[in-house]
C-alpha cells in the first residue's frame, strides 16, 4: 500500500472512530434511579425547573388508600442532578392525580401555586372496604403552596358537591391537570367508575376547559359560566399544552377489548366536535404518559414499558438504550430542557418488586441538546 493509500485508510478509520464515539454520545442514558417512593404515578417539573414534585398514589385490594398518599419534593441542580428534598412533602392526601402549577395569579392565589386534581369513587376505607357513600368522597381540586406545602384551598366539584361544571354536570373520575400560558384550565375526566357508589353516577369522559377568569370564580366556589366539555371517544390518560402552538396534546386509551392508545391535539378555544381534534397516531398499546420535545416531537410512556416517538398514524419508534431498557409500568412523565440544551426526562415507575416489577422508583433519562 502506498503511502496516499495509507493516509486515506487511517482517515477513514479514524472518521468512523469519531462517528461511532459520536453516535454513543446521542443516546439516551438512565442517569438516576430513585428509591423510597410508593406507586409514583406522576411527576411534574416546576415551571423554573429546580424541583421535580412526585405524586405517589397509595394503593390497597379495595381501591385508593384514604389519606395515605403524598407527594414528593425533589431539588434539581444545574447539571441535572436530582435529590431528595422532602420525601413526604404533602401528606395525608386521598386519591392524588396529576398537578400543575397557576402560570398567572387567580385572586389572591399566586402565581406558581400548585393545582392538585384528586378524587376517585375506587376508595377504601380503613377497614379495608370500598367507600360507597358519595358524601365520603371529595373529588375536585386542591391549591397548595409549592414552597411549604400548605393548603390554600381545597374545591370539591364532584358529584357530592352543589358547584356544577356546566348542564348539572360534575367531576367524576379525573385523570389529569394543565394549564395553558393565558391560565385557562384543563382537567381529564375519565368518566369511569360512577357505579360503585350507592347513587349510581353516570361518567361522561372528555376533557373540561375552564376559561381563565371563571377559575377565580370557582376559586370562590361558585360554579362557573365558562366551562366546555371536550368529548372524547375513549379515555383521557394524559395531557399537555405547547404553548408555541397554542395546542393541546392529549392521550386516549380505549379499554374494550384489545386495550388501544391513541394521540390527539387540539387548538386552544377552537373547539367543535371531534372532527376538529388533530391525530397524531392512533391504534397503539396502552398508553401512559405525554410529553413534547423543545423542537415539537411528541414522546410516549407506554403501558409496554417503552418511551416513544410516532412513526406515521399507527406506529412508533422506541427511545433506544444499550443495553436495552423497558420501565416498569412507567407512569406521567415531566420533561425538563437545561441550561445547556440537554434534555431531563423524569419517568415514575409504578410496579413493585412484589408485582414482578423493579421496584416503585422513579428513574431520570437524560438526553443530548436536540
Amino acid at each position: 500500500m502506498n503511502l496516499q493509500k495509507r493516509i486515506l485508510a487511517s482517515i477513514g478509520l479514524a472518521s468512523l472512530f469519531i462517528a461511532s464515539a459520536l453516535h454513543g454520545q446521542d443516546r439516551p442514558v438512565i442517569a438516576q434511579q430513585l428509591d423510597g417512593f410508593k406507586t409514583p404515578t406522576a411527576a411534574v417539573f416546576s415551571p423554573d425547573g429546580r424541583y421535580l414534585f412526585v405524586v405517589n398514589h397509595a394503593q390497597g385490594e379495595s381501591g385508593t388508600l384514604r389519606s395515605q398518599s403524598y407527594i414528593s419534593k425533589l431539588a434539581v441542580d444545574g447539571e441535572g442532578e436530582v435529590s431528595v428534598n422532602n420525601m413526604r412533602f404533602i401528606k395525608n392526601l386521598t386519591a392524588p392525580i396529576d398537578l400543575d402549577f397557576s402560570p398567572v395569579r387567580f385572586g389572591n392565589i399566586p402565581k406558581g401555586a400548585i393545582f392538585l386534581a384528586v378524587g376517585t369513587p375506587l376508595v377504601q376505607d380503613e377497614a379495608g372496604r370500598a367507600m360507597r357513600d358519595l358524601g365520603r368522597v371529595m373529588v375536585g381540586i386542591v391549591v397548595l403552596d409549592p414552597n411549604t406545602g400548605r393548603e390554600i384551598k381545597s374545591i370539591d366539584i364532584g358529584p357530592n358537591s352543589r358547584l356544577n361544571l356546566k348542564d348539572e354536570l360534575s367531576l367524576l373520575s379525573p385523570s389529569s391537570i394543565c394549564f395553558d400560558d393565558k391560565g385557562n384550565l384543563y382537567i381529564g375526566e375519565s368518566g369511569v367508575g360512577g357505579h360503585m357508589f350507592d347513587k349510581k353516577q353516570v361518567g361522561r369522559p372528555g376533557i373540561w376547559r375552564i376559561d381563565a377568569e371563571e377559575v377565580e370564580a370557582l376559586l370562590m366556589e361558585r360554579s362557573p359560566k365558562k366551562a366546555e366539555l371536550i368529548r372524547t371517544t375513549s379515555l383521557p390518560t394524559d395531557m399537555t399544552f405547547r404553548n408555541r402552538e397554542n395546542m393541546l396534546y392529549f392521550v386516549t386509551n380505549h379499554t374494550q377489548g384489545r386495550p388501544s392508545g391513541s394521540v390527539f391535539r387540539i387548538s386552544s378555544g377552537q373547539y367543535q366536535g371531534i372532527s376538529s381534534m388533530q391525530t397524531i397516531v392512533r391504534d397503539l398499546s396502552a398508553l401512559t404518559g405525554i410529553q413534547v420535545m423543545p423542537k415539537g416531537r411528541v414522546l410516549l410512556a407506554g403501558n409496554s414499558g417503552e418511551l416513544m416517538f410516532p412513526k406515521g398514524r399507527k406506529d412508533t419508534r422506541p427511545l433506544r438504550f444499550r443495553p436495552r431498557h423497558e420501565f416498569s409500568s412507567p407512569g406521567k412523565i415531566a420533561l425538563l430542557e437545561l441550561k445547556n440544551g440537554s434534555i431531563l426526562i423524569a419517568v415514575p415507575e409504578q410496579s413493585s418488586e412484589e408485582a414482578g416489577g423493579r421496584g416503585q422508583r422513579v428513574s431520570i433519562v437524560k438526553l443530548p441538546a436536540e
